[in-house]
């Protein structure tokens, strides 16, 4: 079909709706956007499935406060410490959790795992613990392998003891846990690392239960007198 225009001109309208639909098709297929990359490997990391629960729990109740941290190891990446101590970070690998909260859930797994407290709880909930632990983490962090050493995943923190009803500090240490991070696949840093906290985590609790033990039984023989 065509149209004639003062008797000079004709359109072909069969064409030009064939030319619109190639058109069509054609644009269809472009895109400004890239390609899709690889999916990152995602990591979640848990407490020591093979803990030995404690048969007697210390009469009192834990609440473990989130870790505080440097901004550049509080992200959900895998972050990589050089020799001339420059971080970056393990490419297409991440924490299914910010390195903070993850932390937090391997320390409470912990204490759940090991019953060696009658009850954690995260810190700054409904519920109001005994006392609480806070972690001031300074390090979570891997080396690179060099040559045929493995490389070290490390995790240190500072630990304060701090009894909830005043708000005082009570007592504190530094926990360092380091293990090796050997070449491998993609996931190795992040599994290596995961140790290294389930280390730290079994650390804080038993210096936790020690210290607070004869301090709550201290109290405890106050309030009878």
């Amino acid at each position: 079909m065509s149209l004639r225009t003062g008797g000079h001109k004709v359109i072909k309208l069969g064409a030009i709706a064939a030319l619109l639909a190639a058109t069509m098709a054609t644009s269809g297929c472009i895109s400004l956007l890239p390609k899709p990359g690889k999916p990152p490997s995602i990591i979640t990391m848990r407490a020591d499935p093979s803990l030995v629960r404690t048969a007697t729990p210390a009469p009192f109740t834990i609440g473990i406060g989130m870790p505080t941290m440097p901004a550049l190891l509080a992200s959900n990446k895998i972050a990589v410490r050089g020799d001339d101590g420059a971080y970056g970070y393990v490419d297409r690998l991440q924490l299914s959790a910010a390195a903070p909260q993850t932390i937090q859930n391997v320390i409470l797994e912990t204490f759940d795992r090991a019953g060696g407290v009658r009850a954690a709880v995260r810190a700054l909930t409904v519920a109001r613990p005994d006392y609480e632990v806070h972690f001031d983490v300074n390090a979570f962090e891997v080396t690179e392998p060099d040559g045929g050493q493995p490389g070290i995943a490390r995790i240190e923190s500072g630990v304060r003891l701090v009894e909830v009803t005043t708000g005082r500090p009570l007592a504190s240490t530094i926990i360092l846990a380091e293990v090796p991070a050997p070449r491998g696949e993609r996931t190795v840093p992040a599994r290596a690392l995961e140790k290294a906290t389930r280390q730290l985590a079994l650390q804080a609790m038993n210096w936790t239960v020690r210290t607070a033990t004869p301090i709550h039984a201290s109290k405890a023989a106050s309030a009878t007198r």
